[in-house]
């Protein structure tokens, strides 16, 4: 029986399919739109979980070069890593594509060679690194803290001072407006 139940439901699914090719493409696109929205009604999931997004993540290791600012060794392992248009760079970062080039092209003469197996303990989401009232290395070391790190583990991953970490952590807290 369970044998005959799959014929059929591969026979709807072929059905819905070859109708799905008839339709135009806003039909197509709301039909989808619909569907996700049913799943995530049903399932509690969310549209990421759904499509399959990853977000893009800075592995904490690029920021080993003490040759580059935080700004140009992630927009460096973006585009040399994961291949990422600068425009769409941009977009993830919220700054312009000019900025984007410049930075980039910069970090490629600072530094010609990859990054070879950075360190990936910690990984930064691109979107945690977007808001633009924090300083990139504010929301780098913001982030890392956040995953309650101390200030000197978060100076060896960023190759930095304790003494600089806590500098900058004091700013975010001031701008996040926590007391110290």
């Amino acid at each position: 029986m369970a044998f005959g139940k799959k014929s059929e439901e591969d026979a709807d699914i072929s059905k819905a399919i070859s109708k799905f090719k008839d339709l135009s493409k806003e039909g197509k696109i709301e039909l989808i739109s619909h569907f996700i929205s049913e799943l995530k009604k049903l399932h509690d999931v969310t549209e990421q979980e759904i499509l399959g997004k990853k977000e893009a993540c800075i592995p904490v290791g690029v920021f080993g070069s003490d040759s580059l600012s935080s700004l140009e060794a992630i927009v460096k392992y973006l585009r040399e890593d994961l291949k990422i248009k600068f425009s769409r760079i941009g977009k993830m970062l919220n700054r312009s594509n000019k900025t984007i080039w410049a930075t980039y092209h910069n970090a490629a003469k600072k530094m010609p060679s990859s990054f070879c197996l950075a360190s990936s303990d910690v990984a930064i989401p691109v979107s945690a690194l977007a808001d633009r009232s924090y300083s990139t290395l504010e929301s780098v070391v913001g982030f890392i803290k956040g995953l309650d790190y101390s200030n000197h583990e978060v100076a060896l991953m960023l190759h930095l001072d304790d003494r600089t970490i806590w500098t900058v952590y004091d700013r975010v807290k001031k701008k996040r407006g926590v007391k110290a």
